[in-house]
C-alpha cells in the first residue's frame, strides 16, 4: 500500500500552494549546537538555508524558538539579529529537536490586496470587502544529533504541534538514495494522502516560465493511510521537508480557511 502513495520524483513540477504559501515566506529552523552554547536561526523568507532579517511588523508573530530535550522544552533567547536565538545548555550525546511556531495569524484578500486581519479587518483597513480570508499557522522542526547520536527514541515522539511532521527513525542513519520513513499528523492523528515535497540546500530546480508560481522540487509523494511518507533525499546535505494542509474555518465571517504549514530540516550524510 505505501508504494501507491510515497514516491520520489526529481526535479518534478507542480503548482505553488493557494492561499498565503503563494504569498508569504517559508518557515524553517537552522541550529549548531558546540561548546555548551546552542545557537539557532528562526528562518523566514525564500533563500533557504539562508535567514534574513524579519521586518518589524511581522516579529509579534513569532514564538521565540525552543529547544526540546526528553526532560521538557527550554526557550531560547533572541540575541543580535531578530531572527537569531541562543541558548546554554548541557547537551550530551543525544538527539534533540529545535521547535519554532509561527503563530495563529489571519490575512485577507481583496481589491487592495493582501492585508493583516480578518474579513472584518479588511473592511476596516480598505473599506471594501475581502474575496478570501484564512488562518495561517506554521510550525517548523530541526532534528539535532549531538556527538554523532543516530536514536530516535526522543525525536520520533510527537511534540504537540498542529500539523507535525515525525520521523520514524534518525536522519543520522539514512544514506543518499534510502528511504526516510515520516509521520504527518494533523491534530494527533494521521494525515492520509497528503502532499509532501522537499528540498536540500542549494537546490535551484528554477520555475516553468520563470513563474514562481510553477516551482520545481527534487522530492514529492503523498503520505499513505497511516499518514507515512518514504522521503528519498537524492542527495548528502541539509534538507528541508514540508506539507501544507487546508481545513475550513468554523466562522465563514471571519475566514474562510485555515492553512497549516510544518517543515522539518535535517541532514543527510554521505
Amino acid at each position: 500500500m505505501r508504494k501507491l502513495f510515497s514516491v520520489m520524483v526529481a526535479g518534478v513540477l507542480f503548482a505553488a500552494f493557494l492561499g498565503v504559501a503563494a504569498e508569504a515566506h517559508e518557515f524553517w529552523v537552522n541550529a549548531d549546537y558546540k561548546d555548551g552554547l546552542l545557537k539557532a536561526d528562526l528562518g523566514y523568507g525564500h533563500e533557504f538555508p539562508n535567514p534574513e532579517a524579519i521586518p518589524e511588523e511581522r516579529t509579534h508573530i513569532f514564538e521565540p524558538l525552543k529547544l526540546a530535550t526528553p526532560e521538557g522544552m527550554t526557550e531560547m533567547a533572541q540575541t543580535g539579529d531578530n531572527f537569531h536565538y541562543e541558548v546554554k545548555a548541557d547537551l550530551k550525546k543525544g538527539d534533540y529537536l529545535v521547535l519554532g511556531n509561527y503563530k495563529p495569524t489571519f490575512w485577507a484578500k481583496g481589491p487592495e490586496g493582501w492585508k493583516q486581519g480578518d474579513k472584518a479587518k479588511y473592511k476596516e483597513l480598505t473599506k471594501a470587502d475581502a474575496t478570501y480570508a484564512e488562518e495561517a499557522m506554521m510550525f517548523a522542526k530541526l532534528v539535532l544529533n549531538v556527538d554523532g547520536a543516530d536514536g530516535k527514541d526522543f525525536i520520533a515522539k510527537p511534540v504537540g504541534q498542529r500539523l507535525e511532521m515525525v520521523p520514524q527513525v534518525n536522519p543520522a542513519t539514512v544514506k543518499p538514495g534510502e528511504r526516510f520513513p515520516v509521520q504527518v499528523l494533523l491534530d494527533g492523528k494521521p494525515a492520509k494522502t497528503a502532499e509532501v515535497k522537499a528540498v536540500y540546500a542549494g537546490f535551484n530546480g528554477g520555475a516553468k516560465d520563470g513563474d514562481p508560481a510553477n516551482e520545481y522540487k527534487c522530492f514529492w509523494g503523498r503520505t499513505d493511510l497511516n499518514g507515512i511518507i518514504e522521503i528519498i533525499p537524492v542527495k548528502a546535505g541539509y534538507w528541508n521537508a514540508f506539507v501544507q494542509l487546508t481545513v475550513p474555518y468554523p466562522d465563514k465571517a471571519v475566514a474562510d480557511e485555515t492553512v497549516l504549514v510544518s517543515r522539518m530540516t535535517f541532514s543527510i550524510a554521505e
